[in-house]
């Protein structure tokens, strides 16, 4: 008899401890945040555009370089991560988010009210103010400070970009392209495919330095106006805060260090665009926020 209850209580015995592991373990898994995934996996799986100079692309080495790259990469180090990187457009890099395929986005990304209400954004890496590329013979026909004559002309890009949505509430007849090279999008402006790309001011600035090197035939300058002052940061889901804050604070220590800021001027010509731009408040905004 004694044998037998000497055998149940050792029997209720494990079962009460595996519970208690199984409780404690499910208890654990519910705490564990975003940060927590990232740091045990040890990787931390970014996408990027790999064909966007001077931000994202292949080098004559065929090593993917860039802007965001580098400040990826010394990120990486400051966290003690290793970098992966998933070469995926502007229109699927949020779906990639949302999906878990990666854990965050980089590719010029706006921080703007409509994406803060869906994901984290960290603080901002770079400032910048809206431009666009025209015809050098002037017969694409954008001149005017207001953007009014954007209406009825052609404007090149990627599906789901902030400067396509302002194209489209302008007026203007957006051209589709997938995650294409520069010299794609400029060769068709100065054909006469597309009139003009609305993007980033700063980064176009630099593909037609680059176009005019590599490719001379394509005959292209940008456009006298600007608008829309901006600030990009590091798209992530918005599960929890904990990935955000690591990042923020390693971006910040990149600020104050001077590292960003020399990032910033080896892609940007000696240009220092991790300050807000000056004059910027000064610039006409498009509200994009009834546009699709």
């Amino acid at each position: 008899m004694l044998k037998k209850i000497w055998a149940s209580a050792v029997v209720l015995s494990s079962l009460a401890l595996i519970a208690c592991s199984n409780g404690a373990s499910q208890s654990s898994e519910k705490t564990s945040t975003e940060w927590d995934r990232v740091q045990k996996a040890g990787v931390l799986k970014v996408a990027t555009p790999g064909t966007l100079f001077p931000t994202s692309y292949y080098n004559d080495d065929k090593e993917l370089v860039g802007y965001e790259i580098d400040m990826m990469n010394e990120i990486g180090k400051r966290l003690d991560l290793q970098i992966e990187y998933q070469e995926i457009g502007v229109a699927e890099a949020f779906t990639a988010v949302d999906s878990g395929k990666v854990d965050i986005a980089v590719n010029n990304f706006d921080t703007t009210p409509e994406r803060l209400e869906k994901y984290n954004i960290s603080i901002p890496y770079k400032y910048s103010v809206g431009g666009y590329i025209v015809r050098e013979d002037g017969t694409s026909g954008l001149e005017k400070a207001d953007l009014s004559d954007w209406e009825g002309k052609k404007a090149g890009g990627g599906a789901g970009t902030q400067y396509m949505k302002i194209a489209k509430k302008l007026g203007a007849e957006p051209v589709i392209y997938d995650n294409v090279t520069n010299d794609v999008y400029l060769r068709d402006v100065s054909t006469g495919r597309t009139d003009f790309i609305p993007n980033d001011y700063y980064t176009q600035v630099m593909a037609i330095k680059w176009v005019k090197s590599n490719f001379p035939d394509i005959k292209v300058k940008m456009g006298d106006a600007k608008y829309n002052p901006t600030e990009q940061g590091i798209v992530m889901k918005k599960t929890d805060d904990s990935l955000k804050k690591q990042l923020d604070k390693v971006i910040k220590e990149m600020q104050e260090d001077g590292t960003l800021k020399s990032i910033s001027e080896k892609y940007y010509a000696g240009q220092d665009l991790t300050q807000p731009i000056e004059g910027a408040e000064d610039l006409p905004v498009i509200d994009t926020a009834d546009v699709e």
